[in-house]
């Protein structure tokens, strides 16, 4: 069968478990990836401000993929939709049936003054586990002072990642007994985007004593010499060290036409299908499309399994879904919203923190059989659903 040839950009867990999904339906898949390494993100945090090695969140991604997917390590360069090929860097040319995007997006340190110096100077928990390791090294040698987390643009992979930085960040300064507060800069004139949730993160920031937000700050540059963050209103912020979330745009791969993507460079897609423009033969899913929710894991996880099954010839949509943990060092709460709900409230629970710790452990392994894992993540989207909790939150 013609249609039997998936190609898959991108070796993130959306395009991983795509692939181990199709393929076990017997399609001949080929991924193709610029890294020979899957990295946990998330597990920057844990890196930047714990210490933790890289080492424990990183995995071949040959290991990973059911062994009937071809690997290809090679960039992707162009991407021909009106005649289904895709070419690498090394001029290799890739025919496909059907081609399912996911690249993710592509981090941009040199749209405002002094962020990549920064980043090299203090590191991030954003970019690579090395900037990971090399933030380590910064909050570690801060005995006194001011660390600072500036998000200057609210389109973000996982939107409470600079929440979590403040709280675990803080969480080490306090049980070090350092005299380091940890201030906020966020764009939004509440702590986070929705109102209600907002309240929420506020008192939890109040309760911690080290920690400080500065609402509506729209950053405008970054001083490295003076060591201060100048917003847009003229108004500047002194730091002793600095972590700067980049600005996010679409994954660099030229694609025909050159309408599919926006403004941005994200790839345009049906929000529920997930099929790109109007191609019937073409997906993208996760961080590198425009679909109006969260640029998350669980966005590509489920997004991945809407495709395999649109492939297979279901009827499938993805609703939007988010669940993204937003976590102190031993409580947690998730934001969880899909297109027709806003996100729920929350309460910060340990029992949250604990299902957090539990998703983690279990990263990889569905990765690896995510037939295997669908019936208890099923359970859990099901038994969480927005319209399910509604107005009570959870």
């Amino acid at each position: 069968m013609a249609e039997n040839r998936v190609l898959i950009i991108g070796g993130g867990s959306g395009g991983i478990i795509a692939a181990n999904l199709l393929a076990e339906e017997g399609k001949k898949v080929t991924l193709v990836t610029d890294s020979p390494v899957h990295f946990f993100q998330p597990a920057n945090l844990f890196i930047a401000f714990r210490g933790e090695p890289p080492e424990k969140y990183s995995r071949s991604v040959n290991s990973l993929l059911h062994q009937n997917v071809e690997l290809i390590l090679e960039k992707v360069t162009k991407l021909d939709l009106e005649n289904r090929f895709a070419i690498t860097e090394k001029n290799r040319k890739l025919d496909y049936d059907v081609v399912v995007v996911a690249a993710g997006a592509s981090l941009d340190y040199d749209s405002l003054p002094g962020m990549r110096e920064s980043l090299n100077r203090f590191g991030d928990y954003y970019s690579t586990p090395q900037s990971a390791v090399r933030l380590w090294e910064t909050i570690r040698g801060l005995k006194k002072g001011k660390f600072v987390i500036g998000v200057p643009d609210l389109i973000i992979k996982c939107p409470p990642a600079p929440h979590k930085g403040t709280f675990l960040s803080a969480s080490f300064f306090k049980k070090e007994k350092r005299d380091v507060s940890v201030e906020l800069l966020y764009p939004s004139p509440h702590a986070y985007t929705e109102a209600e949730l907002a309240r929420t993160i506020e008192k939890k920031m109040e309760e911690f004593g080290n920690i400080s937000v500065r609402t509506s700050f729209l950053i405008d540059s970054i001083d490295v010499e003076r060591k201060v963050v100048v917003g847009m209103n003229g108004e500047e912020v002194a730091y002793d060290a600095l972590a700067v979330i980049p600005f996010h745009k679409g994954p660099k791969i030229e694609i025909n036409p050159a309408d599919a993507r926006d403004e941005d460079g994200f790839i345009k897609v049906d929000k529920n299908k997930l099929s790109i423009s109007s191609y019937d033969d073409a997906y993208a899913i996760g961080d590198c499309t425009n679909a109006p929710t969260s640029k998350t894991g669980v966005a590509a996880h489920l997004g991945a399994f809407t495709v395999w099954r649109r492939i297979r010839g279901e009827n499938a949509v993805y609703t939007g879904r988010t669940n993204c943990p937003m976590i102190t060092d031993n409580e947690a709460i998730f934001v969880i919203s899909d297109y027709e709900n806003k996100p729920v409230g929350q309460r910060f629970s340990k029992l949250k923190r604990l299902m957090e710790d539990l998703f983690v452990s279990m990263y990889f392994p569905s990765l690896m059989h995510p037939r295997k894992f669908e019936p208890i993540f099923n359970a859990y989207f099901e038994a969480t659903e927005p319209s399910v909790l509604g107005e009570r939150g959870w």
